[in-house]
């Protein structure tokens, strides 16, 4: 029995010049919510409303592309549905000619089942992460995903189990574990240089194994502990726009493709603690991170931000952040940080400043 999600690898060389703008005419619910699930974790490597132009009225279109320029990498991503919604038409039980196509064009292709991206969504993106990492080496992708289970499979359909699936309604079933994506803009932005971060989470763990050798650390520090921390300085910044008692805040970990991260864990990617809603991005970057952070807070319209960092870099690059209120996490001694602005001192073994959490301390 086949099963999803359907992996198939290319078997000629990579064509990606035949692409055309064409706008989708497929961008339900579904759609939209994997998405943003993709662009949180491939941020810049996911492209839509393209088409394989093959002199077709309808090119085949592809759900979602992910292009890993680094590698001539092109992944056509697929969400199949058993059956269509309006007209109960049993689809996606025969893509063998759609799956040759664009095979013969140097693609691969990922193809999961709609109930998949419902239910599991980050561990699908767990699954391209793993499909990068097998295809090119590349292990960033993977970085904090260990905690991660696998996704569970789910058989391939044929005709006529799609259609008794078109007759119970069987999409609704799982349609419901779509969440709704809140589109508020974030009062405060918290930055982790993952460098820096992952550096304090190695010295704590040593100087924590050194002072109490009898008690065991967890493996990885956690997004949700290390915001836990980081939210009781949110009251430093003033004038925050309150949305039906709710502040909205965004974090994002920028992860280099030179160095590893693999002291920390990211246990979830929408977080709520007390009145916050806190988005957590990955940013996997090939550049340098400073300069991925400036580049961010430059052109994006949040004012309050709180850096986790330390570098020479930073001062000069923090002084064109016009008008920004900023709170740094820093150490406090050989910093190379600025002197003049608010910070939290990451100098003393403190495992819940960076994320750590010990029982019985």
């Amino acid at each position: 029995m086949e099963q999803y999600p359907k992996i198939f690898y290319f078997n000629n060389q990579l064509n990606h010049d035949c692409l055309i703008d064409f706008d989708s005419y497929k961008s339900g619910k579904t759609e939209g919510y994997f998405e943003y699930k993709l662009n949180k974790y491939f941020n810049g490597h996911i492209k839509t409303n393209k088409a394989i132009n093959n002199g077709w009225k309808y090119p085949y279109q592809p759900d979602f592309i992910l292009y890993y320029p680094k590698y001539n990498l092109c992944v056509d991503i697929e969400i199949d549905e058993p059956y269509a919604m309006g007209s109960k038409k049993p689809i996606h039980f025969n893509d063998e000619k759609r799956n040759n196509f664009f095979l013969s064009k140097g693609w691969h292709i990922i193809r999961f089942a709609e109930e998949q991206i419902c239910k599991y969504p980050d561990l699908c993106c767990k699954m391209i992460s793993e499909f990068i990492r097998f295809t090119t080496g590349e292990c960033i992708w993977t970085e904090g995903m260990e905690d991660f289970k696998d996704i569970p499979d789910i058989s391939a359909w044929t005709k006529n189990e799609a259609e008794k699936m078109a007759n119970s309604s069987y999409r609704n079933d799982y349609l419901k574990f779509l969440q709704n994506i809140d589109q508020h803009k974030p009062q405060i932005s918290i930055i982790a240089d993952g460098i820096f971060l992952n550096s304090q989470i190695r010295e704590a763990q040593s100087l924590y194994k050194d002072i109490w050798p009898e008690k065991e650390l967890f493996d990885k520090a956690k997004v949700s502990l290390l915001l836990k921390e980081l939210l009781r300085y949110s009251s430093h910044f003033q004038d925050l726009n309150i949305f039906e008692g709710k502040i909205y805040i965004e974090f994002r970990i920028y992860i280099s493709a030179y160095h590893s991260i693999y002291n920390f864990t990211f246990d979830s990617d929408l977080i709520y603690l007390d009145n916050f809603i806190i988005n957590v991005y990955y940013i996997r970057t090939e550049h340098l991170i400073c300069f991925e952070i400036d580049k961010y807070v430059v052109n994006s319209e949040i004012m309050n931000v709180l850096l986790i960092a330390d570098d020479p870099a930073y001062p000069g690059l923090i002084s064109n952040w016009n008008n920004r209120k900023i709170i740094l996490m820093r150490k406090k001694i050989d910093t190379h940080m600025p002197f003049n602005l608010k910070y939290i001192d990451s100098s003393s073994p403190s495992g819940m400043a960076i994320g750590l959490d010990r029982a019985e301390l």
